[in-house]
């Protein structure tokens, strides 16, 4: 195996090329060897301990508390929606159907974004932030699938919203509270939190867009399950981590059942909120995000022993955006698959 920091530097070098003022932090682990870096194209590199919004890599730690939940038998994988939501709120009896294992591999059938997300004046600089509990819950209460689930797999950003909500109503707690509670506590995730503390604000890098002008930071009122939580690198790879078996050893089992590919979505399979791909016949399951500001990647391969996360301050290109390429998510998953046994 290469010098990680060459290693890091040679995958991230057209990353760091095309957006050359993004504050990269990056960390791989390999057997238990540990590399964490900050990168920058032009300029100093961020402080390994700078803290990020996850955006959409939140969906993972939705999910890892829906299964650890599962695991202390707070809920099952299978239990419908109609078992956690009233039928004041959620009164259609497909939709009551649909089960927290269907929002957490995106089988709902739910739609990737509220229909009613345009109901209100919205803020184009936080395009969710005016999406309130009332405008979801007059959601909730006008949906009408007109199939049951489970649909073929596609992205819904609101069913893993919906899946937070869900969760909180279990256990009457607040997404943010239910997750430090459940998870970062006991997980020893110190930086990783849906709120961004007084004593935390100074580490937070701002967003950007592409181009490097600042963007204000997107809340998530309503739907904090689908990317609400801010966290360091050192955090999430102490995350990743524990679902390679190592670390907090009460997890390892809520966390593998995680990794199992249980439905095909185009090129690849999904896990409990991972996507999972086949790389030289391993699993490597993974998740990307491109959200408000910031992008990143986690990955993890147990057959590697071996995880990657690395997350910038920086959107995508309208290029990037054509096409549909997530920028970090190519040099993670050639990361990972350099570490990958031949």
């Amino acid at each position: 195996m290469s010098n990680p920091s060459d290693l890091l530097h040679a995958e991230l070098r057209s990353y760091l090329r095309g957006y050359p003022t993004a504050s990269v932090c990056a960390a791989m682990t390999w057997r238990g060897a540990l590399h964490v870096e900050g990168l920058r194209g032009k300029g100093t590199p961020p402080a390994t301990d700078a803290l990020f919004s996850l955006g959409a890599l939140t969906e993972v730690f939705t999910a890892a508390l829906l299964s650890v939940m599962a695991e202390r038998g707070d809920v099952r994988l299978d239990e419908p929606l109609g078992n956690m939501i009233p039928a004041s709120l959620l009164n259609d009896e497909v939709a009551q159907r649909i089960t927290l294992e269907q929002l957490a591999t995106h089988t709902s059938g739910l739609p990737h974004l509220p229909p009613n997300l345009g109901a209100a004046p919205a803020n184009p600089d936080d395009p969710f932030g005016h999406y309130s509990a009332s405008l979801f819950g007059e959601f909730l209460r006008n949906y009408h699938p007109r199939q049951p689930p489970p649909h073929p797999s596609s992205e819904s950003f609101l069913g893993m919203g919906m899946l937070g909500h869900a969760l909180s109503r279990r256990m009457a707690l607040n997404y943010g509270h239910l997750m430090r509670d459940v998870l970062c506590k006991p997980m020893g995730l110190v930086d990783t939190t849906a709120r961004v503390t007084e004593e935390l604000a100074p580490r937070l890098l701002q967003g950007h867009t592409a181009k490097g002008k600042p963007v204000p930071p997107w809340t998530f009122p309503a739907l904090p399950g689908g990317g609400a939580m801010h966290s360091t690198v050192g955090d999430v790879m102490r995350f990743l981590e524990t679902n390679l078996g190592r670390g907090e050893t009460s997890f390892t089992k809520a966390l593998y059942r995680m990794q199992a590919p249980r439905v095909k979505a185009g090129s690849f399979q999904r896990g409990l909120g991972w996507n999972v791909s086949q790389v030289r016949g391993k699993d490597v399951v993974w998740r990307s995000s491109v959200m408000g500001g910031y992008v990143g990647f986690m990955g993890l391969s147990i057959a590697a022993d071996a995880a990657v996360v690395i997350l910038a301050d920086h959107g995508w290109s309208l290029f990037s955006a054509l096409r549909g390429r997530v920028p970090l998510e190519a040099p993670g998953l050639a990361l990972m698959s350099r570490f990958l046994p031949p």
